[in-house]
């Protein structure tokens, strides 16, 4: 296949958004990046000895994790490939520093995966293709350098709930907002990496689609894969996990749930019938939220009035509100999805309105 000779905007941006946060892993919080794999894996039944021997692909290989997981499992080859130069030499410098002399990183895109066809064993795409540009044609892409009898790990984002709902306000929020001025500021606020990472992931990236499990089971059966049923086990904050025996307003909270795949390929593509669905939205497949997640649009839109009447007073200093702002919603709701109890939403209409509350003293006091 032929390689594209440049880069477009927006995969220019991507490059920025991953490379710049995942450069910032020290080791400590490298192993703790990696080690919901080994939970993922052990809560749907999976051995890590799939990879023992294997050669291996991490397509869109980020900072790594992937890469690392598949060769600490017993991988006897692993290819690491990422849009982003500085992931690439992010990537070899963590393996080289861990004795990993069987993991390789080239740069290149997925639209265009620059090896033959039945080139690998396993195939790990671990949240990466929601956020290229056609990200049909990079599970195309897939389906060509896997072998038959290969197995594929993918994770897309799931259509739907509470966490998403909040994401779409933020970067509505900070959509003329610089990505690397935001990763800076989050740094001075003492934010976690591991969160600066997650949020400007959800913030900037590009293009930022969910979907159903549907639609990414008809493709995958469509590319020649059988054993396609969506992987429900998780950690404890996965979606997938928490709709697991949920009620009816856990489960529209939760949404689609994370959509995760561990699928064999058996043969070539089957048909086009059934493309992922990318509208003109760019959000992938379409979804409906339900009132439990709907019910948050008004306290939000009272806390963006409260921030804006702020802005107003404070003048140039406004850019560093608004990420303080959208960190203490996202932090919110993350850390609600992190704790083992069905999702409190009152909880978070409170912190809201508490909020709102401190954002119009300070622009009482402004």
């Amino acid at each position: 296949m032929t390689a594209r000779n440049s880069m477009t905007e927006a995969e220019r941006l991507t490059t920025i958004v991953f490379g710049d946060t995942f450069a910032l892993y020290d080791d400590e919080e490298f192993n703790a990046f990696i080690q919901p794999f080994h939970e993922r894996l052990a809560a749907n039944d999976i051995s890590a000895d799939v990879f023992r021997g294997a050669r291996c692909l991490d397509a869109g290989c980020g900072g790594g994790r992937g890469s690392v997981f598949m060769a600490e499992c017993g991988a006897a080859d692993v290819v690491g490939v990422d849009l982003s130069e500085r992931n690439v030499e992010t990537c070899t410098q963590r393996a080289s520093s861990r004795g990993l002399s069987q993991c390789r990183f080239v740069q290149g895109s997925l639209l265009d995966i620059p090896f033959d066809d039945e080139s690998f064993d396993v195939v790990w795409c671990n949240g990466v293709l929601h956020h290229t540009e056609d990200p049909d044609r990079g599970l195309v892409e897939i389906a060509r350098v896997l072998r038959p009898g290969g197995r594929l790990w993918l994770y897309l984002y799931g259509s739907g709930g509470v966490y998403w709902f909040m994401v779409d306000w933020v970067r509505e929020l900070l959509a003329d907002h610089d990505v690397s001025d935001c990763i800076y500021q989050l740094r001075i606020m003492s934010i976690p990496v591991r969160r600066i990472a997650e949020w400007i992931d959800d913030w900037f990236s590009p293009f930022l689609r969910r979907y159903t499990v549907d639609d990414v089971r008809a493709r995958l059966r469509e590319l020649g894969f059988v054993d396609a049923e969506a992987l429900r086990g998780g950690t404890v904050y996965d979606t997938s996990q928490r709709l697991i025996g949920a009620g009816e307003t856990e489960a529209q909270l939760m949404g689609e749930g994370d959509v995760r795949f561990f699928s064999t390929k058996v043969d070539g593509s089957r048909g086009n019938e059934r493309p992922l669905p990318d509208p003109p939205d760019r959000k992938g497949s379409p979804y409906t939220d339900g009132p439990a997640v709907t019910a948050l649009a008004e306290p939000l839109a009272r806390v963006r009035a409260a921030l804006e009447l702020v802005e107003s007073r404070v003048g140039s200093e406004r850019g560093l509100y608004r990420v303080a702002v959208c960190s203490s919603v996202h932090s919110s709701v993350r850390s609600l999805l992190e704790t083992d109890a069905p999702f409190d939403t009152e909880w978070l209409r409170k912190h809201l309105v508490e909020l709102e509350g401190t954002l119009d003293e300070f622009a009482r006091a402004a």
